[in-house]
This record gives C-alpha cells, sequence and structure tokens, in this order.
C-alpha cells in the first residue's frame, strides 16, 4: 500500500493561503479581474491580515494520501465482477499526448473476463474515455524504478477523489446509439405536443461556437446561460433527453406571458431533420459579429433569428469576506421575435405579488406569518413588513406576478391532455381535516384532482411526476388538498400556491412509470461488488384517508459498504421504482462513501464469480411493513446474508438475521 505526502498541505493537515480578499483590495465593492494584492480591512475570514489558515480539503487534514485506483466491471446477467488495481511500480500505462490515461484498455480487459459485452451508461456517469490519472510528461518507462514510481504515485493520488471507478453492463450487445437527426424530430414532435417552443441555440463563447438545445416558453426572454452545450449540432442533440430539455423551464420562463392553451391540430413533423442544414442555417445568422443564433420550432416549422446585445445587467454577490462582488452580465435579445404560437388562448390575469419587491431582495418577513401585519419592533424589517432573503419568493417563484388560472398538461410523451383550472363563485370544498394548529383543510372537487389522470395513462398516481423538476407530484395536487384560513377561497389560494413560479402560468405533469432498473439488478450488483442494499419500506394504510398525513406507501434504497452500520431510515419515495432510480442517479456518490477513509487502508477491488438471480424481496417486504404499519422496516441484503430492523424514533431495533429474507421473515412468525 502507497501512501505520500499530501502535494497541497505539504503532508501539514493544513495549508496557509493568502485571503480571497486579497484580490480586490482594501474595498467594499470588488470588480471583476481586479488583483490589488491587498487585505480588505475589514474582512470577516482573515480579520484584514490577508492570510488564514484552513484544514486541507484534498487529504482531510490527515496530510497524506492513498495512490491507488481500482477498476471494477459487473456483468448484471450473472453476477460476476472483476477489479484491476493500479498502484505504483506495476503500470503500464498508455496515455494521450496529453498525459490522460484513458479507462478504455483497462475496461475492455475486465469486460471480456466477466463477458460483458455492452456497458450501461445509466449506472453511474462512467464512460470508456474516462480518464484514469493524468501523468507528467517527465514520465518515461526507461527512467529509474524510483524516480518512475514517484511520478506514478502523485499522479494516482491526485486521482483519490474518485479512486473507485465501477462500470456496469451486461452480456447482450449494447443498445445502439440514438440516430441525432431522429431524436431531434422526436423532440419537435413533443414541443408541438406539449405547446413549447422548441430552441436550437449556438452561441459564440471564447472564440469558439457552443450549441445548446432546449424547450422554452413563447414570449420568454432569452436565458443569460445557455444550459448544456456541445461543440457541434449532432452532439448536442445526443446529448439532450426529454428531460434534459425541460430542466431549468421555471427559471427560463419567469417572464414569459400567461395564456392558456387551445387545442390545435399538430402539424406533421418529418421523420428525419436535415442537421447539416439547420446548423448551416444557423452559422449564417452568425454573420458579423453576432454572439448567437436561435432555431425555434414552433407550429410544425423553423423559426430563424439572430441574437443582438441589449445592454449589460449589474450582478452583485455577497463574498464571505464581506465585500461585494460586482460584475456585468451581457444581455440578449432576439432580433426578430416569431409569429405568435396558434395555440395561445385568452390571455391569464395575473395581479402583483404582495410578499416582494420585483428586482431586489425584499420578501415578505416571518413576523407577519399568521398576524394581519409587521410587528413595529421587528429586528429584520423594523416594521416594514419586508427584509432581505436570498431564499426564493414563496408566493411567486420570483415571478413577481400571481395567475388567476393555470393550464395544465398531463402527458405520456405519447399523447397530452390539456385543461386550464380557473376558480368558480361558490364552488363546493368541504373541510375534510385539520392542521395541529386547528387551520381547516379542504378537498376541492374532481377536476382539481391530478390522481383522476393516473388511470387514464395507465400508471399508478405515484408515476405522476413533475417534467420540470423530475419529482413525484405533491399529494396535495394529486387530492385537491388545500390548506386556508377561515374566510379565503380553497380553489384561489391552491391555484396561486401552485401556480408560484410556474413558467407562462403552465404546469406541466408526466404520466409514466420512473426509467429505473429492476431491484433485482440493484441487489445483484451489491453482491458483485461485495456492499450492502439497504432497503427501507413504510405502510402508512394507517393513516388512510387523513389529509394532513403521508399516504399509501413509502420506500428506500441505497448501497453502503458491507460493515457500515445500519441506523434509522426514513423513506420518502413513493414507489420502489423511483427509490431504485434515485438509487442509481447517485451510484458514484455511494461509491465513494464505500471507500475506506484511512489512507491506509486500500480501495474496494471485488471479485465475484456468477451468481444465480436474486428474488424480488418487495413481496415479502410489504408483508412485514404492514404488520408493523405506520413504523419503517430496515432490510440489508450482502453476501453474508440478510437482516432486519424496525426504525424506532432514531435508533433500530434488531428483527432477524438469517441467509436469506424468507428465512428472516419465518423467524418473526407473523
Amino acid at each position: 500500500m502507497t501512501v505520500v505526502d499530501c502535494g497541497e498541505c505539504d503532508g501539514l493537515g493544513f495549508r496557509v493561503r493568502r485571503c480571497f480578499c486579497t484580490e480586490g483590495g482594501d474595498r467594499l465593492i470588488v470588480e471583476p479581474g481586479t488583483l490589488a494584492d491587498e487585505a480588505y480591512a475589514g474582512c470577516r475570514v482573515c480579520g484584514g491580515d490577508g492570510s488564514v489558515a484552513e484544514p486541507c480539503h484534498r487529504c482531510g487534514r490527515g496530510g497524506r494520501r492513498r495512490a491507488q485506483v481500482v477498476v471494477t466491471v459487473v456483468n448484471l446477467d450473472t453476477g460476476a465482477a472483476a477489479s484491476k488495481r493500479l498502484v505504483p511500480g506495476r503500470l503500464e500505462p498508455r496515455f494521450d499526448p496529453d498525459g490522460g490515461w484513458r479507462a478504455r484498455e483497462i475496461v475492455a480487459e475486465l469486460s471480456a473476463a466477466v463477458g460483458v459485452r455492452g456497458l450501461r451508461p445509466r449506472w453511474g456517469r462512467r464512460g470508456p474515455d474516462d480518464t484514469l490519472a493524468w501523468f507528467p510528461r517527465q514520465w518515461r518507462p526507461e527512467l529509474p524504478a524510483e524516480r518512475r514510481r514517484a511520478l506514478e504515485a502523485a499522479a494516482l493520488a491526485e486521482q483519490d477523489f474518485d479512486p473507485w471507478r465501477v462500470f456496469v453492463g451486461r452480456g447482450t450487445e449494447p443498445t445502439p446509439a440514438p440516430d441525432p437527426a431522429r431524436e431531434l424530430s422526436r423532440l419537435c414532435a413533443l414541443a408541438d405536443l406539449l405547446h413549447l417552443d422548441l430552441m436550437v441555440e449556438a452561441r459564440r463563447w471564447h472564440g469558439d461556437l457552443t450549441w445548446a438545445i432546449r424547450y422554452e416558453m413563447p414570449g420568454g426572454g432569452v436565458p443569460a446561460e445557455p444550459g448544456r452545450q456541445a461543440w457541434d449540432l449532432p452532439s448536442a442533440v445526443a446529448a439532450t433527453s426529454f428531460g434534459e430539455a425541460m430542466r431549468g423551464l421555471d427559471e427560463r420562463g419567469r417572464d414569459a406571458p400567461a395564456y392558456a392553451v387551445r387545442p390545435v391540430p399538430a402539424a406533421a413533423v418529418p421523420e428525419e431533420m436535415d442537421l447539416a442544414r439547420l446548423g448551416r442555417r444557423i452559422c449564417a445568422d452568425l454573420a458579423g459579429d453576432a454572439p448567437g443564433a436561435q432555431a425555434i420550432w414552433r407550429d410544425g416549422r423553423w423559426w430563424h433569428t439572430g441574437l443582438r446585445s441589449d445592454g449589460s445587467a449589474e450582478v452583485l454577490h455577497e463574498r464571505d469576506t464581506g465585500q461585494i462582488s460586482r460584475h456585468l452580465r451581457a444581455v440578449l435579445r432576439r432580433a426578430e421575435e416569431p409569429a405568435d404560437p396558434a395555440w395561445w388562448g385568452e390571455p391569464i390575469a395575473e395581479r402583483p405579488c404582495p410578499d416582494c419587491r420585483p428586482g431586489t431582495r425584499l420578501r415578505r418577513c416571518s413576523c407577519r406569518l399568521g398576524v394581519t401585519g409587521p410587528d413595529p419592533e421587528c429586528v429584520h424589517c423594523g416594521g416594514a413588513g419586508l427584509a432581505p432573503s436570498w431564499l426564493c419568493c414563496s408566493a411567486c417563484g420570483d415571478r413577481g406576478r400571481i395567475p388567476s388560472a393555470l393550464s395544465v398538461t398531463v402527458t405520456d410523451l405519447r399523447r397530452a391532455v390539456h385543461e386550464t383550472w380557473r376558480p368558480v363563485d361558490g364552488e363546493v370544498a368541504p373541510v375534510v381535516g385539520y392542521q395541529p394548529n386547528g387551520t381547516p383543510v379542504h378537498q376541492l372537487g374532481e377536476r382539481w384532482r391530478l390522481a383522476r389522470h393516473a388511470a387514464a395513462f395507465g400508471v399508478r398516481p405515484a408515476d405522476l411526476t413533475r417534467s420540470d423538476e423530475d419529482w413525484p407530484v405533491v399529494e396535495d395536487l394529486l387530492d385537491g388538498i388545500v390548506t386556508v384560513i377561515e374566510g379565503a377561497d380553497p380553489a384561489r389560494c391552491h391555484v396561486e400556491r401552485v401556480g408560484a413560479g410556474l413558467p407562462g402560468a403552465r404546469l406541466f405533469v408526466l404520466a409514466a412509470a420512473p426509467d429505473a432498473p429492476p431491484l433485482t439488478d440493484l441487489l445483484r450488483l451489491a453482491h458483485a461488488l461485495d456492499l450492502a442494499a439497504v432497503l427501507a419500506y413504510c405502510d402508512h394504510r394507517l393513516d388512510a384517508g387523513d389529509p394532513v398525513k403521508i399516504q399509501g406507501e413509502r420506500w428506500q434504497v441505497r448501497l453502503v459498504a458491507r460493515d457500515a452500520e445500519v441506523g434509522a431510515e426514513l423513506p420518502l419515495c413513493e414507489s420502489v421504482e423511483l427509490a431504485v432510480a434515485r438509487c442509481v442517479e447517485h451510484l458514484d456518490n455511494a461509491l465513494l462513501a464505500a471507500v475506506p477513509r484511512e489512507p491506509d487502508r486500500p480501495v474496494p477491488a471485488p471479485q465475484a464469480a456468477p451468481s444465480p438471480p436474486v428474488p424480488d424481496p418487495t413481496p415479502l417486504l410489504r408483508h412485514v411493513g404492514q404488520h408493523y404499519a405506520g413504523t419503517p422496516v430496515v432490510a440489508s441484503f450482502d453476501r453474508a446474508g440478510c437482516r432486519l430492523w424496525l426504525a424506532e424514533h432514531d435508533t433500530v431495533q434488531p428483527l432477524a438475521c438469517a441467509a436469506t429474507l424468507v428465512q428472516a421473515v419465518a423467524a418473526l412468525r407473523l
């Protein structure tokens, strides 16, 4: 085991560095690019000294770092795993001219050993072109062994932030890469289906051209940041899924006008888009000093426009030092706006938000909660009722406007339902419960309940998610539950709360089961990696019908080190599929947490022979959870067997331990 002194702190565990306040000098307002090398007298970090001592974050204050990287390949079909440990003195790196050692050759070697024919990219963020280490230019195979070993140790130690690289695949051929021309056509068809704009944008960035694809609301401005970018149009299309194109829509559409959606016949979309022609047309609008250009798919056709500079906006940011960082952000506008979309119906009336001041950080002060007016002696607002805050306004989502109606779109990406939620005077909303403080809880009529769409699309209510947030719809929105004070209109309050921050007063709901692999695949992966899969389940059937409590069931799935202590789990996912999807999404973080923190302990390098299929544990866990309804049941699966606990408050009480879950449940004699 090779351990080297940390190069960041020279093995001390801490370092003394120049304080960040010295970049701007002894002044309160700091301009970008200022290099005065003079301490700020009122600095809240260094006290005006100019230097600050801090723990070394690279070595975790230990002063030493592990010079080791492990590459593992797992075959999900057979449960086999193979690993290769990279240590100084036993390396044969083949790196690029820039010094990067790619994982492709080692991954191919390990894949052949376990029978993997295709990697699955959804399991973590791994790819065969990942860099295992960056070697200095002076490394040569003919160097003396001691010198070569020192260089290799330094290169591997620089990767201790991510020392375990796990690649997951199957014995079948990989799914062929999607055709960018067809994918862009599919994104255009979805834009017509959902009544959105699909934006294909090219911008200049430090002399280069970057491309981005996203959905936008008609009438919105040009965002300051284009989002996920690529160096060419085909790569941008290949990297843009429906979820990626929707992400951030609420922020980009804050200034978009609110209109109801009226049905219009969808235009025919070509099966394949001519990417070369589209790219040339966009580049043609970049003539001269234009900062960018856009192609907007709206109403079944492309609209082209260049981007123009529209002045600049001042952005202020408070530093930890107490200084104010000031920089100017370029504001862009479209040279020409396309025609209004054909699906725009009547405008939705909006009123100014009473809880914030647009363009400022002033928000409703906490002293006004539950009372009619502000506290004259409040230390936060001084009786004004508004106080500075860095949080988003809860009433309007920083839009500055509150809509009087909502346009709701529910889709499974094959068909869509558009409806308008508009309060009606005298609408019946009976009281169905009370909050602990006595505030009544109302339930709105059937037309306000999103859960009714689940059956029409063939999914469960738990499978309805916010398309722009990738998170399940809350129970209040599913069942039309709203908490209001006496005398307030429940329907109007419901619309205003749901509409807070929605772009163009539009709510997009995806009716589809989570895109997750089976739970048995995750259990087989944990067995192959010699980790423990911890499942938590809670049955809330005793609270059925209580509008202020969780309904149905909740799940949680995570991977931990086999010897990690299992504590009380609080399951929050509405379905086991969603819990598995979240676990797979954060797989890289779970693997990093399973690596020992001590640098003198090696990185796990599991080897596993093919194993039999793992049975699905959900039916038995549901059986145990129903017996202990209202209390989370925790199960841990590893190579040693299965353990069951009952989570009570902040601790867990052991229930059973056996070789399999079947034997553990049988021992409970439920």
